[in-house]
């Protein structure tokens, strides 16, 4: 049986922590390595050009030097930023208490897609946005088949 590609918006935060793994074999990384792997793989990757710009920013933080070199992470911005189908995001969507949360809700929206994957908990509360439901790594591996 033929699997269907996966077409997702990954957090920041699942993407900060895979550049991070430096090659982890920790089991928890497990499902994190394995989604990002598989939306990599399938070029379903969805983002808004404010998730990409967040994610630069958060990436080129000198907290992260201790993980990996500076150049290594800009190295890993500039292939996911290639990868990146960019979307228009939906204006006005106001759903977390966070409204820094709110781009990556309005471009699953906007763009359909299959899963937002989180480990964000404000995001996870809100569980669905559109047709799209909001999942932790695990889950997403999971539904992946």
């Amino acid at each position: 049986m033929e699997t269907k590609p996966v077409r997702a918006v990954l957090d920041t935060n699942i993407l900060v922590a895979y550049a991070l793994l430096n090659g982890s074999t920790a089991r928890r990384h497990d499902a994190l390595r394995r989604c990002v792997e598989r939306v990599r793989a399938d070029r379903g990757l969805l983002g808004s050009a404010a998730t990409l710009a967040e994610l630069q920013a958060v990436l080129t933080r000198s907290t992260f030097e201790r993980y990996q070199p500076l150049a290594d992470r800009r190295r890993f911005f500039d292939a996911i930023a290639a990868e990146t189908t960019l979307v228009t995001p939906v204006p006005d969507v106001r759903l977390c208490r966070d409204p820094e949360d709110d781009m990556f809700l309005a471009a699953a929206l906007a763009s359909d897609a299959d899963w937002l994957v989180t480990v964000d908990r404000q995001l996870l509360s809100v569980r669905r946005i559109g047709r799209t439901p909001i999942l932790r790594p695990e889950r997403a591996v999971e539904r992946m088949g």
